[in-house]
């Protein structure tokens, strides 16, 4: 998800959120909940860390937004990339669409419940250890 444009896209993602952070600010100086969580981990290259399932397990990936000035928005730059978010605003968890997919025949022919589905996936990700695999 690296950006394709010029110099424009020098900005850092910490940079443009606190710059929302700032305008999002009500009167008596209290911000709103997009600005009140907490940054993710990092990768070694700086990249924000979210977690991505898959139909192969669950993965933590690093992410290089693109921060041009007419890049879409985090949960956009996602969906292009083949991935949906599990919050619209700042993603820090996203499901492949072959997941959701799996999961969806999974629910109408077998009756499987998310809970059920999501200790399969657990146990692909970490067969030995599958209370190890994060969860956010």
């Amino acid at each position: 998800m690296d950006c394709d444009h010029d110099e424009e896209c020098q900005e850092s993602e910490d940079d443009s959120l606190q710059d929302k952070c700032a305008s999002a600010a009500d009167p008596v100086g209290v911000e709103s909940d997009f600005c009140g969580s907490k940054p993710g981990p990092k990768d070694e290259e700086g990249n924000r860390v979210i977690t991505v399932i898959d139909r192969s397990g669950i993965h933590e990936i690093g992410v290089s937004w693109c921060s041009c000035p007419d890049a879409p928005k985090h949960d956009m730059q996602l969906m292009a990339a083949g991935l949906f978010p599990a919050t619209f605003r700042n993603p820090k968890t996203a499901f492949t669409f072959q997941v959701l997919g799996d999961f969806h025949l999974d629910n109408l022919e077998c009756k499987t419940t998310p809970s059920q589905f999501f200790s399969r996936l657990r146990r692909l990700t970490n067969d030995e250890f599958p209370n190890t695999v994060p969860v956010r």
